[in-house]
C-alpha cells in the first residue's frame, strides 16, 4: 500500500490512500515530467526515487 503525502499540508489535509486516486496522480505526475524532460530522463529519475524508497533523507 502507498500513501502519497502533500509536502504543503495543512493539519486538515487528508493523505491519499486509495489506490486509484494514487494511480490517476501518478499518471498526471509521469505525463508532465515525460512531456518536460523525455522519456528516458523521466524513467531514470523515477527508477531514483523508487531505490531511494527507505532511505534516510539527506
Amino acid at each position: 500500500m502507498f500513501t502519497l503525502i502533500n509536502a504543503d499540508a495543512e493539519d486538515d489535509d487528508t493523505e491519499i490512500t486509495d489506490p486509484q486516486e494514487i494511480a490517476e496522480l501518478f499518471a498526471a505526475i509521469a505525463a508532465v515530467a515525460i512531456e518536460a524532460i523525455g522519456a528516458g530522463q523521466a524513467r531514470q529519475l523515477f527508477d531514483a526515487v523508487v531505490e531511494q524508497d527507505g532511505k534516510e533523507p539527506n
